[in-house]
């Protein structure tokens, strides 16, 4: 009976999002949907109050500040002076502008923690110069895209405050665990942006002396410190993530304000609402996710999933590779924050059944959702790279074929080796 009611819900939020319907009012409408369809025995207040209850958290208020400080970053001089110092350190490998965007993305997510500020940020300063410099547009716009994926890894992520609220896990410990399994997704995609470059003869430039790498970090230093300040004050307990959110947007704002100035006040307005637009987004995707989980729990499915799945396999390694499939076709279709709420509370008890940490299996599940980032139809980062270079969608997609493999490849080893996203928040938070 569960599964034929969860089917209803799904169906019905599956059904408005393919007519369209904006991904928060698709879920309330087909909870209002479901709740018609029990006659009454789910009162009908229950939509109202599980709407607030979704939100009801003062972690939240990380999200907003979180977009706020990567947006004050990029616009106030940030971007240019990262990829300044990425050109120095990288430049002269062979297909050199497609090291610069991936060593850029990495760098730049520490402080945006979002995909698609990175493709935005990224991309619409390196796919120009690559398309100058001969690179074909498509694969130029899918370097800059699979780059990206590594925004919601390496800490901050938008992404991994989000599950850490769904699943009741420390945020510390996932921004940690984001580390070196974003470390490889970088050292993967260059490794097959350098097998393509010489395969294709992209060209390279002159190496950088050591006097231009000195002064393009000393331009980027105050960027790279961002990340530190935000991830020493969540490990060693000195600030909450809403409060070390608050205090990246004051540093933000300080450095694009006094130091580069390139931070205009007639710019903050834009910013600020640029920010709080996409920051709501995804809140009210939240609180409808808070009445849509309201009424999964209601039908004690959780509990289902769990003897099903322990019925299915004893095999913790049959498991997980059935969780990857099934988030790997899950992120075909939906945005990445959209996939974790629908499913994340759902899963968490099938991955405890089977004695996977709750903080490693964030990091599988937001990975196996970036890469699905790279495949329409739910391809935001991949649909923004086409667009800013010009580019056919079915080229762009061809050209991150490699890109999504090398992503996979990482995905196994997060997969099977747990030490990867375990190790660090062990020594630097304990047991």
């Amino acid at each position: 009976m569960a599964i034929l009611q969860f089917g209803l819900l799904l169906g019905s939020f599956l059904l408005f999002l393919g007519l369209g319907v904006p991904v928060f009012f698709s879920m309330g409408l087909a909870s209002l949907v479901f709740i018609v369809f029990q006659g009454g025995s789910v009162p009908l207040n229950v939509l109202a109050s599980s709407l607030v209850q979704g939100i009801d958290s003062f972690s939240f208020l990380a999200i907003p500040f979180f977009f706020l400080a990567g947006d004050l970053m990029n616009t106030g001089g940030i971007t240019r002076r990262l990829l300044a110092f990425s050109a120095s350190l990288v430049g002269h490998v062979r297909g050199g502008l497609s090291h610069v965007a991936i060593v850029a993305s990495m760098i730049f997510s520490g402080v945006s923690g979002s995909a698609v500020a990175d493709a935005s940020a990224i991309g619409s300063v390196m796919i120009p110069a690559m398309k100058a410099d001969r690179y074909p547009p498509a694969y130029a716009a899918a370097v800059v895209a699979s780059a990206a994926t590594m925004g919601p890894i390496i800490p901050p992520s938008i992404a991994f405050v989000v599950y850490a609220l769904l699943a009741e896990v420390s945020v510390g410990r996932l921004f940690l665990a984001g580390v070196l399994p974003g470390l490889l997704m970088g050292g993967y995609l260059m490794l097959a942006a350098w097998l393509i470059a010489r395969r294709r003869g992209f060209p390279r430039a002159p190496r950088a002396p050591f006097r231009t790498v000195r002064a393009a970090f000393a331009g980027a230093s105050l960027a790279l410190v961002m990340p530190l300040i935000i991830m020493g004050g969540i490990v060693f307990g000195v600030v909450t993530p809403t409060e070390a959110g608050a205090v990246a947007v004051v540093y933000g704002l300080a450095v694009g304000v006094c130091v580069f100035r390139d931070l205009k006040p007639r710019a903050l307005f834009r910013i600020c609402t640029d920010s709080m637009i996409n920051a709501c987004t995804i809140l009210l995707m939240i609180a409808a996710a808070g009445t849509f989980s309201w009424l999964v729990a209601n039908m004690n499915l959780g509990e289902m999933l769990v003897r099903f799945f322990t019925g299915l396999t004893t095999s913790r390694w049959v498991m997980l590779l059935i969780i990857n499939v099934f988030f790997l076709v899950w992120g075909l279709a939906l945005d990445i924050i959209v996939g974790m709420v629908v499913m994340v509370p759902l899963l968490v008890p099938v991955a405890s059944a089977y004695g996977i940490d709750p903080v490693q299996f964030g990091v599988i599940v937001t990975l196996n959702l970036l890469i699905g980032e790279l495949t329409p139809p739910s391809g935001v980062i991949l649909f923004i790279s086409a667009g800013i270079a010009g580019a056919r969608l079915e080229a762009v997609f061809r050209e991150a074929a490699p890109f999504a493999l090398a992503l996979v490849a990482v995905l196994a080893l997060v997969t099977y080796v747990p030490a990867l996203t375990l190790w660090l928040p062990g020594v630097l938070m304990g047991r």
